[in-house]
């Protein structure tokens, strides 16, 4: 990279900038939240009743029971310090006579968390939400919404968010909106990649088409109107490789040539660098073709939590890297990569970052290379205000990425909030000291050293990804010792293993025409088959009706009273002697 010291220096000296403006512009509401937050550091344990109160004042409709949950909640791990004085005796009244009358209690507290709340999460309701987007608009702030509540259960959920993501395109008021691929489709398999693949893709298509046939008119106020934008959220590893494949072949479908749709890339993936690299190669040969540009949203990563659970229960690697160095040198890397002249006009970035000396960097690298038209900087609905603000009048350009639930579904907020919590509160995450943060304090020098580290590691950062189990080339020796050893899950989000799992059904499947399996009943280890009633077993998934194909796997014996009757008398002998 070119003059690296110069831009360090130029980066620190801007991030010190913006956070000075930013404590000038602090206003008395923040200073109050960011007092809260301070001394939920201190205790680190009413993080885990926040958790609890949060999750249990939304999982029953029954007032009386999470007044009972609620109750027994404080009593064992007492008040929360993070709690003002006035609400502190609140709680000591409910305490004392809430149970009593929770039919009034439990509404009150729902209603209080909701809003303490809302300056993470936009209310779902229509009219609430326009008030918000059309104020947003007035400030010059784009909004991009996410409805909260993916991971969807079944079908008709999906095809239920399938629906609220199509009216939140025909809304006039609505420029951008966010989706994840589990929020489209319930039945996602690694292991069944085409076919998963395929009917994302198909659903992808119907948003891009709505997002085509539904401009959004600017407020410059001359009248004309763009393509609305649909941005694809990555998610977990295991999700990956679908919602790449899934994002370019959606794209590549007639009439989307000029779509300019986006997706979000994770720094704390070792493979980030080199699915960008892929990306990129596609889009600009997708703009020499003629076609429009593709945008990517650059992120650290959000999933980190999940991450860890899910390798430890399936015995695997953990995929993101397991040091914040390597995830920041990286973030810098991909936004290098990507800032570079002969890609950034294919391929836009989104900058999403709270870290002041990360957004500093983006801000100077594209301001040296002359691409800032090409650059938006993303943050995150009511994470230091005051901070995108100070953002904003250097730059001019902020997309908030704003996560939507109504009351009625608030439930689906609980992970996110819960999350945020866990981000904000990690020990070397920015905005853990975010919270009067000063540029002479041993906080600041601390972020800062940690930046100016990442930025001498920016090649250093290994590519390959840590899941790598093949079980085509597994080998199992006999092992020594009297430790036990879980074996690990087959990872079907690798390639190698689909093809390991397909020549085991390769070599036992059974087409038309083929002769089945004959399955004999077995007693006192003698097979049975002839002269016994028989049930053929049916490939399922050769069922065609438009073929009227049935293909017979096995034919199966059936045991008789005499079978039953010898076995019983045989276990009533025990010529083995088992029962000794």
């Amino acid at each position: 990279m070119e003059n690296l010291e110069n831009i360090i220096a130029e980066s620190t000296e801007l991030a010190a900038k913006w956070q000075q403006r930013a404590d000038q512009i602090l206003s008395s509401k923040e200073k109050t939240y960011q007092k809260r937050f301070q001394r939920l550091l201190k205790h680190l344990i009413d993080k885990v009743v926040l958790t609890k109160i949060i999750d249990q004042c939304f999982r029953s409709v029954n007032t009386g029971r999470v007044a009972g949950r609620i109750r027994s909640l404080f009593q064992r791990y007492g008040i929360p310090h993070f709690f003002l004085r006035r609400e502190r005796l609140l709680i000591r009244f409910f305490l004392l006579f809430g149970r009593f009358f929770h039919r009034i209690s439990i509404p009150v507290i729902v209603n209080r968390i909701i809003k303490e709340c809302g300056r993470f999460i936009l209310p779902g309701e229509k009219e609430a939400l326009l008030v918000i987007l059309q104020e947003r608009r007035k400030s010059a702030v784009k909004m991009n919404i996410n409805h909260i509540g993916e991971a969807v259960l079944g079908e008709d959920e999906a095809l239920r968010q399938l629906n609220r993501y199509i009216e939140d395109l025909k809304r006039p008021e609505v420029e951008h909106i966010s989706v994840k691929i589990s929020s489209l489709y319930s039945q996602i398999q690694p292991f069944a990649f085409e076919n998963s693949v395929a009917v994302i893709k198909d659903r992808l298509s119907i948003l891009y088409r709505t997002a085509q046939e539904n401009p959004f008119v600017d407020s410059n106020g001359n009248g004309t109107g763009q393509p609305k934008f649909v941005n694809l959220d990555m998610e977990g590893y295991s999700y990956l490789e679908i919602t790449v494949t899934a994002f370019m072949q959606a794209l590549d479908e007639a009439g989307f040539e000029s779509c300019q749709a986006g997706i979000a890339l994770q720094s704390y993936l070792p493979q980030g660098f080199e699915i960008q690299q892929r990306l990129t190669k596609w889009a600009r040969q997708r703009t020499a073709n003629g076609g429009g540009p593709i945008k990517i949203r650059i992120v650290k990563g959000a999933n980190l939590e999940m991450e860890k659970i899910e390798s430890d229960i399936s015995n695997w690697p953990m995929a993101p890297y397991d040091n914040k160095l390597d995830v920041d040198a990286n973030f810098k890397r991909m936004l290098e990569f990507g800032m570079r002249p002969e890609n950034i006009t294919s391929v836009y970035l989104g900058i999403a970052s709270h870290n002041l000396f990360e957004l500093a960097f983006a801000y100077i690298l594209s301001s040296q290379r002359r691409i800032g038209e090409y650059v938006v900087f993303e943050m995150l609905e009511g994470m230091a205000p005051h901070v995108m603000s100070a953002i904003q009048e250097s730059t001019g350009k902020i997309l908030m990425y704003a996560p939507v639930a109504s009351k009625a579904r608030f439930i689906n907020a609980v992970a996110y909030l819960i999350r945020r919590l866990d981000e904000n509160t990690a020990e070397e995450n920015f905005l853990r000291y975010a919270c009067n943060l000063k540029t002479d304090s041993p906080e600041w020098s601390f972020l800062k050293q940690q930046f100016i580290d990442s930025c001498h590691w920016i090649h250093n950062p290994e590519m390959v990804s840590h899941r790598c189990q093949d079980r085509r080339d597994e080998t199992f020796n006999e092992k020594k010792g009297t430790f036990f050893e879980n074996e690990p899950d087959t990872d079907w989000s690798l390639p190698g293993n689909h093809e390991w799992a397909g020549s085991i059904r390769n070599k036992w499947r059974k087409f038309s025409g083929d002769e089945p399996l004959e399955i004999p009943i077995t007693v006192g280890g003698i097979d049975i088959f002839e002269n016994r009633q028989k049930i053929e077993s049916i490939d399922p998934s050769s069922i065609r009706a438009d073929l009227n194909e049935k293909v017979c796997v096995a034919v199966c014996a059936l045991a008789g009273k005499e079978d039953i009757n010898s076995a019983a008398a045989i276990a009533g002998a025990d010529p083995d002697q088992w029962r000794n």
